[in-house]
């Protein structure tokens, strides 16, 4: 009980040994009053006073003590453990008080940067900003002043070793009840963080410049990453494409078959192959890669996949293949032309003149027979001859909707006997180009009278004729349309082979004639067919030097 109160019994004695002095004393005075000397009396009186100013300090400052206390061995030993606490803290941390001079840095920011606590505590923080140099970037507004200028951002700094440390900084007012003391900052290394960035940035970039398609997915076959070009090939957008699975991207292929997929269940790299895809109704010719993705641990994390559009790569190599085939039926053209038509030629001769001379009506038929296979043959030939004549330079202005014009009277008393409507739709204003008029006629016959076979059993029989002028390619577009049977994909790999036919009485030379006519005018021929949808033959004639606007 004493021990906890021993405060407040110490200040009553002192207050009760006090009073008894003062009373003493002035007893004292009181009695001796007049045997004592002017000088005693004021001595006493002196120390009267003395006596009343300790019995009013004394008590107070007992007190204080009290409340206050010595210095205690814990206080040190809670400011050891602070310390201890601060320096294990992962996180770069520094005080500075509102001087901004630097008051404490912990374990960890002698780390990061280089510097001591001995060289850097003390310092002012604008000369230790000057050590450091200058900041490179920030994501604070600036402000007037050094603290302002300096704190809560992100910073580029150089270390004491010379390497360069990309910091987060934020700061907290250090508080001591309503008046701040100080300022703690919290450093963030992040170089980690913007390499990494850098690095992404770099590697986008490069796949979006990348003329292949690039599609990354997870191990669930979920695409993360497609490029602009895999975009274009494609005709999916890169923010629709992002979140989806491969074969969402791909609906025209059999999952089985996907190349991707393949990859990821085999563990392994696959390709490149030559791979055909359908992309909104239209076929690719991709090659196409795929290879895994591995985490750290060894495990399929994913699966990169590069594909290059080889379409038209592989439609020029048909066109050198079909043009060596040329080549070699020219050549032999050239050479059978001469030796075949001589003999044919008697034969027509002869087989006229006994058509005249006999009576017997089943002899003149068969001599009507020979006279009309002699003149099949002479067409046959004359086709060779077209493919083994070469390429002439030699034209003259024509005027494209006027030759289909020209045509219309021919075209239209067909269409009547095979009861087929006919549409055209003809530019008002095309430019004219130079050609041969009797060629180009040659191949748009040939055509229709494709497209009116084609149509003899369909319930529908419509024959399109349109023409365009494609200014932006100054090319003249022809298209010839009709609402046949249509063709499968292997027939039309083979449309332009010399003596591939599918018709029974066919020579299989119209369509390669077409496409060499063509060819030799500086133009091209594109088909688009699906079968029991059609087909449409589009004839591109380049407009070489801009002539009349017809």
């Amino acid at each position: 009980m004493f021990a906890r109160n021993w405060p407040q019994v110490l200040i009553a004695a002192s207050l009760a040994i006090l009073l008894y002095s003062l009373i003493l004393h002035i007893s004292t005075i009181i009695a001796l009053e007049k045997t004592l000397e002017q000088g005693t009396i004021l001595n006493l009186v002196l120390s009267l006073t003395l006596l009343l100013l300790t019995s009013v300090l004394l008590p107070f400052i007992i007190y204080k003590y009290h409340l206050q206390g010595p210095p205690r061995k814990e206080n040190h030993e809670k400011q050891y453990r602070l310390n201890d606490i601060l320096g294990s803290i992962p996180m770069a941390i520094m005080i500075v008080d509102n001087e901004l001079n630097i008051s404490y840095i912990n374990g960890t920011w002698e780390q990061l940067v280089g510097y001591t606590r001995e060289e850097v505590v003390g310092k002012k923080l604008t000369e230790l900003q000057q050590w450091l140099q200058e900041e490179k970037t920030t994501s604070c507004p600036p402000g007037g002043d050094p603290e302002s200028l300096l704190l809560c951002r992100e910073i580029e700094i150089t270390g004491k070793n010379g390497e360069q440390i990309h910091l987060a900084l934020e700061t907290r007012p250090l508080m001591r009840g309503n008046n701040r003391e100080g300022i703690i900052i919290y450093f963030r290394d992040i170089s980690t963080e913007v390499k990494y960035d850098l690095l992404k940035q770099t590697s986008d970039t490069i796949l979006e410049r990348m003329v292949g398609g690039v599609i990354v997915v997870d191990a669930t076959g979920r695409v993360i990453m497609f490029n602009r070009t895999a975009e274009q090939i494609s005709g999916v957008a890169v923010s629709s494409a992002i979140g989806r699975h491969i074969w969402d991207i791909f609906p025209h292929t059999d999952r089985n078959n996907l190349i991707t997929l393949q990859a990821l269940e085999r563990s392994e790299a696959l390709g490149p192959l030559e791979i055909q895809y359908k992309f909104n109704g239209k076929d690719f010719y991709l090659l196409i890669s795929s290879d895994v993705l591995r985490d750290r641990h060894g495990r399929v994390s994913g699966a990169v996949t590069v594909f290059n559009d080889i379409t038209e790569l592989r439609h020029q190599r048909e066109l050198q293949h079909n043009q060596e085939k040329l080549v070699v039926v020219g050549q032999m053209a050239a050479g059978m032309a001469h030796e075949l038509r001589n003999p044919l030629t008697s034969i027509k001769g002869f087989a006229q003149l006994l058509s005249e001379r006999v009576e017997d009506a089943k002899n003149k038929e068969y001599l009507d027979v020979i006279i009309q296979e002699v003149d099949r043959t002479n067409e046959i030939i004359s086709d060779f001859l077209v493919l083994a004549r070469p390429h002439s330079t030699h034209g003259e202005n024509v005027d494209l909707n006027r030759l289909i014009n020209e045509l219309l009277p021919l075209v239209e008393s067909q269409c009547l006997l095979t009861q087929v409507e006919l549409v055209t739709d003809l530019a008002p204003e095309l430019p004219s180009i130079k050609a041969q008029p009797d060629q180009l006629k040659q191949v748009l016959l040939n055509l229709i009278h494709n497209a009116l076979q084609a149509m003899e059993e369909q319930p529908v029989r419509r024959l399109t004729l349109i023409s365009r002028w494609l200014a932006e390619s100054d090319e003249i577009l022809l298209v010839v349309r009709d609402t046949g049977h249509g063709m499968s994909g292997e027939i039309l790999s083979r449309l332009s082979t010399p003596f591939f036919t599918t018709k029974d009485a066919g020579t299989g030379l119209g369509l390669t004639i077409s496409y060499r006519i063509i060819e030799n005018h500086g133009g091209r021929i594109e088909v688009n067919s699906q079968e029991g949808a059609g087909s449409e033959f589009r004839i591109y004639l380049p407009v070489q030097d801009s002539g009349q606007i017809h």
